[in-house]
């Protein structure tokens, strides 16, 4: 039963195969699981966390290999969400229904929470995922389905008040951060 099962959902899956073209619209639906290496305190490594994210990429396939568009990701993280805004370029290699890619993003990331640290009567630390954002994915893309890891950079500023003397200081620092990457493809006209 369980392989009639499997051999159902591959024939759909295949069934489903289909090639870009020039002159298209896609739609991506995209999720990312991945850890984060967090460098807050004076430059020396912390942690590495766990992230998630999830959003559309609006993509015009220039030609059969190239395609550029405009995406947003909601992402979540164990102390910070933010939401980034890109540009991507896309570009596929080969010919055929499957095939390998290489897609680059940049843009600017809005912080929606941040992460607050107290020490009473001696400093308030806040950090948030704010300012430029970038992620690079090699993947293999099967019909609809793309499937890749990547890499990203995100900035995380930091804000440090001295409760003793009134100084605030402002840091801002990227963060590197590994990824897998899933995308189903929505493909329009033509």
């Amino acid at each position: 039963m369980k392989r009639n099962i499997f051999l159902f959902g591959l024939l759909l899956a295949l069934g489903g195969l289909h090639a870009q073209e020039k002159g298209q619209f896609v739609l991506q639906a995209e999720a990312n699981a991945g850890i984060l290496f967090c460098y807050p305190y004076q430059g020396t490594f912390n942690s590495i966390d766990l992230f998630g994210s999830i959003g559309p990429v609006f993509r015009y396939q220039v030609g059969e290999h190239w395609g550029i568009g405009l995406g947003a990701n909601y992402c979540l993280h164990e102390c910070f969400q933010y939401l980034p805004v890109f540009v991507d370029a896309k570009y596929s290699f080969g010919y055929g229904k499957t095939r390998p890619y290489a897609e680059i993003r940049a843009g600017y990331a809005f912080s929606l929470k941040r992460y607050d640290l107290m020490m009473p009567v001696i400093y308030s630390q806040s950090f948030s995922m704010e300012g430029f954002y970038t992620q690079f994915i090699v993947g293999y893309s099967i019909g609809h389905s793309d499937l890749g890891i990547g890499g990203q950079l995100i900035n995380m500023k930091s804000e440090i008040i001295d409760f003793g003397d009134g100084h605030t200081s402002l840091k801002n620092r990227l963060q590197p951060a590994v990824f897998l990457h899933y995308a189903y493809n929505f493909y329009f006209g033509r």
